[in-house]
C-alpha cells in the first residue's frame, strides 16, 4: 500500500486495514495486464487489480461535479451586469436632467427675452455691450474691446462679473425658476454653459458678498419713444358675470394675437395689467419711425380684437362680441430699465407714460386716440390722412385740457340698433328650418352657436348616464302617443304641480357612467338641435329687452347657477365613494345627479321670450289680443312662450333631438313638467301663482318647530324643495342683471326703458314710463330684487353665487338710489325726445 503526495511516494506496508483509509472517495477499481507490471511484478501473465483512495482535499480540487466555481463565476458575472445596469441608468438619468435643465433654461430665456429688451437682457446676462455714460453722447455704444477702467471679469463698481455658468446654476438652484437681478442672473440657453464641478467652489469664492444694490442699475433714457395703452371696454362688467377659466381664455387669446403683432411689426410689449396692454417703439434700438410703426400696431390690434370677439362669444356667451378695445398713443422721452428686487420687471418711467394713460382714458370704444405729440409726429412723416382731428377737448387728470386726434380706421363706429318694427319676423316666419339660420343677424348667430354649445354638454350627460343603465327597452310607441297627447295641450296653468319628482340616486349606474365628455353625440341629432336654437331665436321678436340676446343672457345665469349647486364642506370632506354621491345628490335635492333635469332648466331659460310682443300681459288683456284670449288672460305671454316652443320641438324634424332627450315616458313626463313650471315661474305678477309659491316655500323651508311639513314624506320634501329651487334659479335669472355689475344692470335697465317708452309712444302703456322710474326702481329692489336674492342664499346650495348675487343687488340698490335720477335723466334725453310731457303714474311693473 502506497501514500502518494505529490512527486513523493510512501510505501505502507501490505498490514493497513481498508477500514482505516478513506472511503468517501473511493476510485473505480480497473484492472491491469502483466505488460503494465513488468517493472515491479513478475511476468507471469496474471490480472492485478488496483484501488485508488482519495484524500478529501484532492477530491474536492479535481471533483467536476463541485458547483462552487460556477456559482462564483455566476455571482461575478451578475455583479457585472448589475453594475453595468447601474450605470447606465445613471447615464440616462444625468441625460434627462441635463435635457430638463436645456429646457429650462430655454423657457427662461424665452420668459426674459419677453420682458425685456435684447439689450436690457444682455446687460442682464452679463453678454451686452458696454456703455459709454459720457453726457456728450449718451447713445454710443464702446467697441467690445475697449476696456476703458474695466478689467475683464469685473463690472463698473469693480466687483467680479458674474460667469454665465453662475448664471445658469443660480437659476437652476431656484425651485420656482425666479432669476435675481443682481448684475443680471440669468440663464443661457445652450448646454456648452453647463457648470463643470471643478469650476463651482471658484465661482462661489468669486461671488462671495456681493450685494446686488452694489451693482450698477441698468437703466436708460431714450429721447424718442411712442407709448401705447390699451383696455378692452366693458372687460370688468362682462368679466363678473363669467367663470374664472373663461376671463383667462379671453385676455391669453388677445394677448397672444397682440404679442404675434409685437413681434413681427418690432414693438415691444413691456407688461399687461388686468385687461391693460402697455406696449412702446424706440427702445432699445432707436428709430425715427416710432410713432407711424405704433399707430400701424394698434390699429392692427383693434382690428384683431374685433375678429376675436365676435369668435369667442360662441364659446364665452353673451356680450362677448360687445366687447371694444380702447387705446392711447403719446410720444415723448421715457426712462427705462429693470426694478430690481423680487419679480424683477422693465419698466417705464416719466410723463410720457402718464399722459399716454390720460389719452388712452379719454378715448372711445373701438378707437385709436393720439395725442398731439404722436400726430405731429404722423403729420411729418406724411400720414396726415391718418388722423382726424377731435372735436371736443378733453380735461385728463392731472393734465387740464387736451387737444387730440383719433386714428382713422376702417369701419370704427359699429352701434347696434335695435329694429323695433321687425319687419324680418314675419318673412322668417315663412322659411323652410334649414333657411332660418341664414336670415339670422351676425351677432344672433354666434348666441346660437353658443346656446347650442351649452345644450350639447348636457345631453352628453344625458346620454351618458342612459348607458350606464343596464336595463334598456324601447318605448318609442308610448313616446308618440304620450307626445301627441301632451301636444294636445294649450292651457297650461292646470299643469303646475306643486311637487316634481325627481328620479333616486341609482349607485350602480352611477359607478358604471362614463366620462361624459367623451361621448360622441350623434350628427343627426346636433343637427337637429342647431336648427331648433335657430328656430327658437328666429321667434323672438327684435325688442329692446324681451329678445334673443335676453335670452341667452338670462340663459348664462341658470347654467352658472347650476355650475355653483355645491355640496357642504362636511360631505366633500368624506373618502370618496359610494356615500359621497349619494350625499351630494341629497343634499343638492337630487338636482346634481340628473342631467335631464338640468337640460330643462336651461331650456326653459332658452325659450321663456320667446314671440314676447315687447308689452305686458295686463296691456295684452286689454287690448283683447288674440293671444290673450287663447289663454283666457292669464300668464299670456309665458304660456304663448311654451306652447310655440313646444310645438315646434314636437315637429318631425326634431325626432332624433328628442329621443336624445329623454328616452322613457316618465323622463318626457318630468322634462314637461320642469319646463311648464319654470317658464311660468318667470310671471312674477299673477298673484294665484305668487300664493303657490309662497305657500310652498313656507312648507318646505319651515323654521325648526313648525309642523307645516311633518305629514310629508322625506321623499316628497327633497322634491318640493328641488322644485323651489329650480323655480328660484330662473327667476333670479331673469332679473339677474339686477344682481350682476352695475354697468350690466345699466345696459339692461335702459332696454328695458326704452322698450316700455317705446310702447307708451305706440299708445299700448297706459302710464308714461319716465314718471315714476326711479323711484319705482327703488321698490323693485326692495321688494323683490333683494328678497329673491335672500331666499337664494336660503335654499343653501348655490355656494359662493348667492353672496356674490345679494353683495351685488345691495351695491346697485345704493348706487341707483345716489345716481338713478341722473341716469333717468339720460334715459329721457336719448329717448323721449320726440315725446311730449304726459302725467302718468309711477307703477312700472307692467313692463317686466
Amino acid at each position: 500500500l502506497f501514500e502518494i503526495q505529490g512527486e513523493t511516494a510512501t510505501y505502507l506496508g501490505t498490514n493497513v486495514d481498508e477500514q482505516d483509509l478513506p472511503q468517501d472517495f473511493v476510485a473505480t477499481a480497473s484492472t491491469m495486464s502483466s505488460p503494465f507490471a513488468t517493472d515491479y511484478m513478475s511476468s507471469t501473465d496474471c490480472t492485478y487489480t488496483l484501488t485508488v483512495y482519495l484524500s478529501t482535499e484532492v477530491y474536492d480540487m479535481y471533483d467536476t461535479q463541485n458547483h462552487a466555481p460556477a456559482i462564483w463565476t455566476a455571482i461575478v458575472v451578475v455583479v457585472i451586469i448589475l453594475a453595468g445596469v447601474v450605470f447606465f441608468s445613471y447615464d440616462i438619468a444625468v441625460q434627462k436632467r441635463y435635457q430638463k435643465l436645456f429646457n429650462s433654461t430655454a423657457k427662461t430665456n424665452a420668459i426674459v427675452s419677453s420682458l425685456f429688451p435684447a439689450e436690457i437682457r444682455d446687460q442682464l446676462f452679463g453678454t451686452g455691450k458696454k456703455k459709454n455714460t459720457s453726457s456728450n453722447n449718451n447713445n454710443k455704444k464702446n467697441s467690445p474691446n475697449d476696456d476703458d477702467d474695466e478689467e475683464e471679469g469685473f463690472d463698473a463698481a469693480g466687483t467680479p462679473a458674474e460667469s454665465t455658468k453662475y448664471r445658469l446654476k443660480n437659476y437652476l438652484a431656484e425651485e420656482d425658476g425666479a432669476m435675481t437681478a443682481a448684475g443680471g442672473a440669468g440663464a443661457a440657453s445652450g448646454p456648452s454653459n453647463l457648470v463643470n464641478p471643478g469650476d463651482d467652489e471658484k465661482i462661489r469664492e468669486a461671488m462671495a458678498g456681493i450685494d446686488m444694490h452694489e451693482t450698477k442699475p441698468i437703466a436708460e433714457l431714450f429721447p424718442n419713444t411712442t407709448v401705447m395703452f390699451a383696455d378692452i371696454a366693458g372687460f370688468t362688467a362682462w368679466s363678473s358675470v363669467r367663470e374664472p377659466s373663461q376671463v383667462f381664455v379671453l385676455l391669453e387669446t388677445v394677448y397672444r394675437a397682440f404679442d404675434n403683432i409685437a413681434k413681427r411689426r418690432k414693438v415691444f410689449k413691456v407688461e399687461t395689467v388686468g385687461d391693460c396692454y402697455v406696449a412702446v417703439t424706440g427702445l432699445p434700438e432707436p428709430r425715427k419711425d416710432h410713432a407711424v410703426v405704433m399707430a400701424k400696431f394698434a390699429r392692427e390690434c383693434l382690428e384683431k380684437f374685433n375678429e376675436l370677439s365676435k369668435q369667442l362669444e360662441i364659446s364665452l356667451g353673451p356680450d362677448t362680441g360687445d366687447l371694444a378695445m380702447r387705446a392711447g398713443l403719446h410720444s415723448g422721452p421715457v426712462t427705462a430699465g429693470v426694478l430690481r428686487g423680487d419679480k424683477s420687471r422693465f419698466q417705464l418711467f416719466g410723463d410720457t407714460v402718464n399722459t399716454a394713460a390720460r389719452v388712452e382714458a379719454t378715448g372711445q370704444r373701438n378707437r385709436v386716440h393720439l395725442s398731439t405729440d404722436t400726430a405731429n409726429l404722423l403729420k411729418e412723416a406724411g400720414k396726415e390722412h391718418w388722423i382726424k382731428k377731435r372735436a371736443d377737448v378733453v380735461t385728463a387728470k392731472g393734465k387740464g385740457e387736451l387737444h387730440t386726434f383719433w386714428l382713422v380706421t376702417p369701419g370704427q363706429e359699429h352701434v347696434d340698433e335695435v329694429n323695433t318694427n321687425d319687419p324680418e319676423f314675419a318673412h322668417r316666419a315663412g322659411l323652410k328650418l334649414e333657411e332660418i339660420e341664414a336670415t339670422l343677424p351676425p351677432k344672433i348667430q354666434r348666441l346660437v352657436g353658443w346656446n347650442v354649445e351649452i345644450l350639447k354638454k348636457l345631453l352628453q350627460q344625458i346620454i351618458a348616464k342612459r348607458n350606464a343603465v343596464t336595463n334598456k327597452r324601447n318605448y318609442d310607441a308610448q313616446l308618440n302617443r304620450l307626445e301627441s297627447e301632451i301636444n294636445q295641450r294649450k292651457q297650461l296653468m292646470g299643469e303646475v304641480i306643486e311637487v316634481i319628482a325627481l328620479p333616486k340616486f341609482d349607485a350602480k349606474s352611477h359607478k358604471n357612467q362614463e366620462n361624459p365628455s367623451k361621448v360622441v353625440i350623434p350628427e343627426d341629432v346636433v343637427s337637429e338641435l342647431r336648427l331648433y336654437v335657430c328656430s327658437i331665436a328666429a321667434m323672438h321678436r327684435d325688442n329692446y329687452f324681451h329678445n334673443f340676446e335676453h335670452a341667452s343672457h338670462v340663459t348664462m345665469s341658470v347654467s352658472k347657477l347650476l355650475s355653483r349647486i355645491i355640496a357642504p364642506s362636511d360631505i366633500m370632506d368624506q373618502e370618496e365613494g359610494g356615500n359621497l354621491a349619494s350625499a351630494l345628490h341629497d343634499h343638492t335635492f337630487g338636482i346634481t345627479s340628473d342631467p335631464l333635469t338640468q337640460f330643462a332648466c336651461v331650456l326653459s331659460a332658452l325659450i321663456h321670450d320667446t314671440d314676447h310682443l315687447g308689452v305686458s300681459n295686463a296691456q295684452l288683456v286689454k287690448e283683447k289680443h288674440a293671444v290673450a284670449e287663447f289663454h283666457k288672460g292669464k300668464s299670456v305671454a309665458e304660456q304663448n312662450s311654451i306652447v310655440l316652443a313646444w310645438e315646434k320641438l314636437m315637429s318631425p324634424s326634431f325626432t332624433h333631438l328628442r329621443r336624445c332627450i329623454y328616452g322613457t315616458p316618465s323622463e318626457l313626463e318630468r322634462f314637461r313638467q320642469i319646463v311648464v313650471n319654470n317658464v311660468l315661474a318667470t310671471d312674477i305678477f299673477d298673484k294665484e301663482l305668487q300664493t303657490i309659491r309662497k305657500n310652498r316655500w313656507e312648507k318646505a323651508f319651515a323654521k325648526s318647530g313648525d309642523n307645516a311639513g311633518a305629514e310629508e314624506s322625506a321623499e316628497d320634501a327633497i322634491n318640493r324643495k328641488a322644485t323651489i329651487v329650480m323655480e328660484h334659479l330662473i327667476q333670479a335669472s331673469d332679473v339677474s342683471h339686477t344682481m350682476q355689475h352695475w354697468h350690466i344692470y345699466r345696459k339692461w335697465n335702459e332696454r328695458l326703458f326704452a322698450e316700455m317708452i317705446h310702447a307708451h309712444k305706440q299708445g299700448r302703456l297706459p302710464f308714461d314710463p319716465k314718471a315714476g322710474w326711479y323711484a319705482g326702481e327703488l321698490g323693485f329692489f326692495d321688494n323683490y330684487i333683494i328678497p329673491l336674492a335672500k331666499k337664494l342664499k336660503e335654499c343653501g346650495v348655490f355656494g359662493v353665487s348667492c353672496d356674490e348675487y345679494l353683495n351685488y343687488a345691495l351695491e346697485n340698490r345704493r348706487e341707483w338710489a345716489n345716481k338713478g335720477e341722473e341716469v333717468v335723466a339720460q334715459y329721457i334725453e336719448k329717448y323721449c325726445k320726440e315725446t311730449s310731457e304726459d302725467e302718468g303714474g309711477d307703477d312700472k311693473e307692467g313692463g317686466k
